[in-house]
């Protein structure tokens, strides 16, 4: 039997029932159970757009004039305001649409006492809705009234499938301004176009053409040394040994040459260059500084060294496209100086990684060189320890990629590690390969008798043409100055008389081809020596194969005697000796 029966509660007007169970079991007895609050239709409770309710319109809302929709709570949270204060933040339902609303503070009791919580009841009273410039809605509530809690004697549950009102109302705007609802699509367009035309993406361009819309240009002008600066110049029938930066620009035709091969003209738009993810925060800068001298021709003139130069055009691809450069050893410093100089902090981060990655032996002396170019001193740093520490490895193609500048100071670190000897080898195959770039000053340093105390056997002779050479270079005669390489070169050279003069010597004038291969001498190097050092290296020569000859006459003499009186005892003792 059911029994109805009506009542208020929480001023609203709901149906109660009460169930009576009779069960028709044998021997059974009647059992009759109450339940309080079963609603046979909960959505009913629920004001329909309710939530629509909310945000009809911008403003704050309140009084008995305007909507007083009665909507659930599905979901509560706290969000800390500051230190003292927390901010409730809930989403109401009406069953079909939902919205998330801030509940005012002056509720926060509500909630922390219980009364507010999941699946909770209420007529909103006073709330306030705005949507602020970024398109944000936001729904405040001030006042309510709880129409019905969890008390726990009903199951909690939510009332209807709702869903987010703000994802349904930019659908509905979506529909809106689809303008293909209001047109026939089966007609053909009025416009005439050829679907084989795609719209180009912006580019750079070099040379004195700019590309579409470019509003910028930027001259590289390349710095030239003065040994670069001496060979271009010769080419053009000029001499000048000075550090210069060729400029470019209108001239005369002298310096045609010089300007295509010193300074190069690129076209690119102020926009790309300043903005988005692979921007230069150095044009970002410029660009809002128009009160600048620049702004006149619109043009920025930037020096920079060869290598950077050469990297320049990579560098604008990476800010037009999404492709990446493709470091080098030879170019990531390059690239690095640059991705600092125009203020490109990712770009710089990548060539660090890579160059971390690419740091060896085998790459140090590359390094080294682009480090002191640039100035980048912890590079410089690692590069020179790297080479001090593992000198004794360095092959000659290592040799000669390093410069005087960087052989001196790998030469001066503390690190430095390696044996006298060997040491005179590496310096003998480094003046060498670098030909006549190698002066007096930088010899010195090098063959310090800190560092070198002693020469081998193999590089004294051609260190000591090498030293020769490089005193009537500098206008200097070291011939009297003690512990010099010179003398170093010479007492080796004496010391191994036999090797460096006359195994030469014997092979050249023994008339026997045999003897000669087997001495395997084919030249006299000393000969190209002054004359004056011959004389010296082979009077000194004399004196020792002198020395050593007395030598080996005074042991022979003592084997004399030792024998004599080993015979003498034998005589005497009755023995004889055949």
């Amino acid at each position: 039997f059911l029994l109805q029966s009506g009542g208020t509660e929480g001023g609203l007007l709901s149906k109660k029932f009460e169930l009576l169970i009779l069960p028709f079991q044998k021997g059974s007895t009647t059992y009759v159970h109450h339940h309080k609050n079963i609603i046979m239709s909960s959505s009913s409770l629920l004001t329909t757009d309710g939530v629509l309710d909310l945000i009809e319109s911008e403003g704050i809302k309140s009084g008995r004039h305007v909507k007083q929709p009665t909507l659930q709570i599905i979901n509560i949270r706290r969000v800390p305001a500051n230190a003292l204060t927390d901010v409730y933040w809930a989403i109401l339902s009406d069953g079909t649409n939902s919205i998330e609303v801030v509940i005012s503070t002056h509720l926060s009791h509500l909630v922390q006492s219980g009364q507010l919580e999941e699946y909770t009841i209420v007529k909103i009273k006073t709330y306030q809705y705005n949507v602020t410039d970024d398109n944000i809605h936001i729904v405040s509530i001030s006042e309510i009234e709880i129409c019905q809690d969890t008390d726990g004697t009903s199951e909690e549950q939510m009332i209807g499938n709702p869903v987010s009102i703000l994802d349904t109302l930019h659908k509905k705007d979506n529909i809106k301004n689809d303008g293909d609802h209001y047109f026939n699509l089966d007609e053909d367009d009025e416009w005439e176009y050829d679907d084989g035309d795609q719209e180009e993406p912006l580019t750079w361009s070099e040379g004195d053409e700019p590309s579409n819309f470019c509003d910028w240009t930027i001259e590289v002008q390349r710095i030239v040394h003065e040994q670069e600066s001496e060979t271009a110049l010769k080419s053009h029938g000029k001499h000048n040994n000075k550090c210069s930066i060729k400029q470019g620009g209108k001239g005369s035709k002298e310096n045609d040459g010089s300007k295509t091969n010193n300074v190069k003209r690129y076209h690119v738009h102020k926009a790309i260059l300043s903005v988005g993810p692979r921007r230069s925060d150095y044009f970002a800068t410029l660009f809002k500084q128009s009160h600048l001298s620049e702004f006149a021709t619109s043009t920025s003139h930037i020096p920079l060294e060869s290598s950077a130069a050469d990297s320049f055009p990579a560098l604008l691809d990476y800010i037009y496209t999404e492709k990446m450069i493709k470091f080098t050893t030879k170019n990531a410093t390059a690239v690095r100086h640059l991705a600092h100089y125009f203020g490109m902090r990712p770009l710089w981060k990548q060539t660090s990684a890579f160059i971390r990655g690419d740091f060896s032996l085998d790459t140090a002396a590359t390094y080294l060189s682009e480090a002191i170019v640039y100035h980048d001193e912890k590079l410089e740093l690692a590069s020179i320890a790297i080479l001090a520490e593992n000198i004794e490895e360095i092959n000659r193609r290592t040799l000669t990629k390093l410069s005087p500048s960087s052989f001196e100071r790998i030469f001066a670190s503390p690190r430095l590690k390696c044996r006298s000897r060997k040491l005179s080898d590496i310096v003998l195959k480094y003046c060498q390969t670098q030909g006549g770039s190698v002066d007096m000053s930088l010899l010195m340093k090098c063959t310090r008798s800190e560092v070198m105390p002693s020469v081998s056997r193999k590089a004294a002779l051609p260190l000591l043409k090498v030293a020769v050479a490089g005193e009537e270079k500098a206008g200097v005669d070291m011939s009297n100055t003690h512990n010099v390489l010179r003398a170093r070169c010479v007492e080796t050279c004496v010391e191994e008389w036999k090797e460096t003069l006359a195994k030469p010597l014997l092979a050249l004038e023994c008339r026997d081809k045999n003897i000669s291969r087997i001495l395997g001498a084919s030249s006299l190097e000393h000969r190209d020596l002054p004359l004056a050092i011959q004389v010296e290296l082979l009077e000194k020569a004399l004196c020792a194969a002198k020395v050593e000859l007395d030598d080996v006459k005074a042991e022979l003499l003592f084997r004399e005697e030792q024998v004599e009186e080993f015979m003498k005892k034998g005589k005497s003792s009755g023995k004889s000796f055949e």
